[in-house]
């Protein structure tokens, strides 16, 4: 399994990667580019961040935030044909804080 961090703490687990846009998630998806993301199947919506690939101070790969996005119930976002996309159901990035510019990690377990 796989976690989702900012400065050490975890936000949440990585619920898949790669293809496809399942109704639910349970923690965070994560999407290379090129990504057109939508929530057309989940209701509520979902939040996206778009992150582009970093390092951190001490040289570890991150993903830095760029832009955060909400998205309502079926609605398409901007195609993003570059970096990863981090994706969440609605209120998740507010819970955490996320802001443009956080530094995030994927460790592994």
């Amino acid at each position: 399994m796989s976690w989702l961090l900012r400065d050490g703490e975890v936000l949440a687990a990585i619920d898949g990667e790669g293809r496809g846009w399942p109704e639910s998630i349970h923690g965070v998806l994560i999407k290379a580019a090129p990504v057109l993301a939508h929530s057309f199947n989940c209701g509520s919506g979902r939040e996206l961040a778009w992150c582009a690939r970093a390092t951190t101070d001490s040289g570890e790969p991150c993903l830095r935030v760029r832009r955060v996005v909400v998205l309502g119930g079926r609605h398409i976002a901007r195609v993003s044909l570059r970096g990863v996309v981090v994706v969440a159901e609605r209120g998740a990035f507010e819970r955490w804080n996320l802001r443009v510019g956080d530094r995030l990690e994927i460790r592994d377990t």
